[in-house]
């Protein structure tokens, strides 16, 4: 943990936390007295919680709070894509909205359901993402519990959820004081603006809850993963550590690589390519800057193809036996240790008649 970026989202998760833990506190009681005094009133029950004592004023702003994760991914705060989270987070906006100023929609079972369906998934998430910070690794340092808790409450309570969100958009959609929440002549405009999410709902709830099972099925698996064995031979330099490992991460290497190769004809592009943020995504046209610069005369191809080849030998490491690292060119350079053999595997299949060709 480290840095003004921890110390913020950390306060961040903790206030969200605190919101949907306060919420948690007001809803449950009354669902769980249903449960026990007498089970049939539980719809009555879950109609009743969004009129609990400022339960709507804290949904409001914890629920509203959460647009900041969309500034979060947006800015690279957290690795979250934008696009997902903006989906995830819009239609809950949406559906905020809705039980906000659609008095029906506030006082059926679904509104109840909604709520603390949202609240039960958010407080471990929000927990979940204090811990890992603070710990700096989500899936093997988190407290198992809340670990098994993120990754398995949304078979049950996304589902739920759901359906609570579909009845506050229906019941939304008939209520004339929703829709003509901004004046009559806008009624029919809120009315298909509010269908639409049901329509969206459709296809979209299935594969969002089955990528969340595949999620579980990842984290639960890196999570009992053996360790894996130390770094031996020609290995990416350390570019950071979590916790107590080291991380070799080929993006801020490969990044550099490029940017020296590139350096050499545009001194520009290079800076470009050490300022890309989304690496992941955005490298392809860096190596296609690359290859332009390279296409301007042959001293040139063979000038950046030299830079590059340096810049590599003098950031990969190579871990000897001792577990000591040096860099590859500082390895090359020694006398060899081990004797190295040459072998020849040769193929039986018959030469293929096609040839490789550029279009």
């Amino acid at each position: 943990m480290s840095g003004l970026k921890d110390l913020y989202l950390i306060a961040y998760n903790l206030a969200c936390c605190s919101g949907w833990a306060a919420i948690v506190y007001v809803a449950l009681p009354i669902v769980v007295n249903a449960l026990v005094t007498d089970p049939s009133t539980i719809g009555d029950a879950l109609s009743s919680i969004y009129a609990a004592e400022d339960l709507s004023t804290v949904l409001f702003y914890v629920q509203s709070a959460a647009l900041l994760e969309i500034v979060h991914a947006a800015l690279g705060l957290v690795r979250s894509p934008v696009f997902v989270t903006t989906l995830q987070v819009g239609s809950r906006i949406a559906a905020l909205f809705a039980i906000t100023h659609s008095p029906a929609s506030q006082v059926q079972f679904g509104a109840g359901m909604m709520i603390l369906s949202w609240a039960l998934v958010e407080v471990p998430r929000y927990l979940f993402y204090v811990f890992a910070i603070v710990s700096g690794d989500a899936t093997k340092k988190t407290p198992f519990p809340l670990f098994w808790l993120r990754y398995s409450l949304f078979a049950v309570l996304y589902p739920t959820g759901i359906t609570g969100e579909l009845t506050v958009f229906l019941t939304a959609a008939k209520d004339p004081e929703f829709l003509n929440y901004y004046g009559e002549q806008y009624a029919t405009f809120m009315y298909y603006f509010i269908m639409s999410f049901p329509v969206i709902y459709a296809p979209g709830a299935l594969p969002m809850i089955m990528n969340m099972a595949a999620n579980r099925r990842s984290a639960f698996k890196k999570r009992f993963a053996k360790p894996p064995p130390p770094p031996r031979g020609i290995v990416f330099p350390v570019t950071g550590t979590k916790g107590t490992e080291e991380i070799r991460s080929s993006t801020p290497t490969g990044k550099e690589i490029v940017a020296a190769a590139v350096g050499v004809s545009s001194p520009e592009k290079a800076d470009k390519c050490r300022a890309e943020r989304k690496w992941r995504f955005g490298y392809l046209r860096h190596l296609l800057g690359l290859v332009e610069e390279q296409c301007k005369s042959p001293q040139t191809a063979l000038d950046v193809a030299t830079a590059g080849m340096d810049k590599a030998y003098d950031t990969f490491q190579f871990v000897q036996p001792d577990g000591t690292s040096v860099s590859l060119r500082e390895a090359m350079s020694k006398p060899a240790v081990d004797k190295f053999h040459t072998g020849y595997i040769k193929g039986e299949a018959p030469m293929p008649e096609k040839v490789l060709e550029i279009p």
